[in-house]
Order: C-alpha cells, then structure tokens, then sequence
C-alpha cells in the first residue's frame, strides 16, 4: 500500500474534485504533522514506532468523511462510516481503527489504543476540513470540550504526551492553497 493506492481509494468515495482536493489534502498535511511528532518522539526517548503504519493511517483516517459530504447527516459518525468502507476495501483492523478513533480523539468510546493512533488522532486537531485551516491547541480542546469534557482531558494529557507540534512551515506552504479553497467553500455555501 502506497500513497498512489490510497489517492485512488479517496478517489473513488468523494463526490467531486474540489471536496477531494479538501480530503485529500487534509490528509497531506495531517501525515506531515504525525510525523514531525513521531520525529520528536523519536529523538527525544528513543521511541521504536510505526512510521509507515502512521503515514497509512493519516492518509486514510478521513475517508469516511466524503460519505457525511454527501449525505450530510450526524459529522461525528464520519469515522465509523471510515472504519466500514475501510473493512470493506479489505485494508486490516489496524489500519481501519485510524478512521474509526480519530473522531472527538475517541468518540462513543473509540479510544486509540497504539502510540500510532494516538499521534494521528492528536495530529487531526490541528487542521480543519470544513474551513480549512490550521487550529491551536486551545482552539481544538474548547471545541473539543463543547462535545464532551472528557475530550479536553484527552487533548491535554496528549499534549503533555506530544507537545504541540510546529505547524509554522505548513501553514506557509498551504497559505495560498487555504485561501484559494476557503474562497470556493464560501461559494458553494
């Protein structure tokens, strides 16, 4: 499994160009985010982890999403709807549970379980999908919070697990993209 394969998975399950453009580059960047604190994790502890189990599961964590474009119901369940295409398009457990525990950093109880997990699901708070764009952490534990108070212990006890990460260089590199896709977003409103 490659980047290439899993581009042709979102693909197949998003509605049209400009909503896979968002997925999929939510994806990127939530990948390159994973991986600076994996990087971290590793230089700092001396961390044995899964880098080609983290950028799998950054890439694919969203694919659910595409399903709650279309049928706009209930945004939460976008990772159980992930989790069952995934199992459905025969990718293991291991790599489906990235979709079903990113939600809410483990809603309805779909806790992350491994250190990969957990870094992806923290990496996913800090861009956004509906207007994208990169989010700080307090940002992300009051919305957080807002759905369960649970949650805001969960952001910060993976904070004082991962630390935040430097996003600086993504959001130069995205700057024009955000602009460009926020202004469309708007439009289709």
């Amino acid at each position: 499994m490659n980047q290439s394969s899993i581009y042709k998975l979102h693909q197949k399950y998003a509605p049209n160009e400009k909503v896979l453009e968002i997925g999929w580059t939510h994806s990127l960047i939530v990948r390159d985010i994973s991986l600076q604190i994996t990087k971290k994790l590793e230089k700092s502890y001396g961390f044995a982890i899964d880098k080609n189990l983290i950028e799998i599961g950054a890439l694919v964590h969203d694919i659910g999403y595409y399903q709650y474009v279309k049928n706009k119901k209930n945004y939460v369940e976008h990772g159980e709807n992930g989790y069952k295409i995934l199992i459905k398009e025969e990718f293991l457990k291991k790599i489906a549970r990235f979709a079903l525990t990113h939600v809410g950093v483990g809603y309805k109880k779909n806790i992350p379980i491994s250190l990969e997990e957990e870094i992806v699901c923290y990496a996913d708070n800090f861009h956004s999908k509906g207007h994208p764009r990169f989010n700080v952490f307090e940002e992300s534990t009051e919305e957080m919070i807002k759905i369960d108070p649970d949650f805001g212990v969960i952001l910060k006890r993976f904070k004082d697990k991962f630390g935040i990460p430097d996003v600086s260089k993504l959001e130069e590199k995205y700057r024009k993209w955000h602009e460009e896709i926020n202004e469309w977003v708007e439009s289709v409103k």
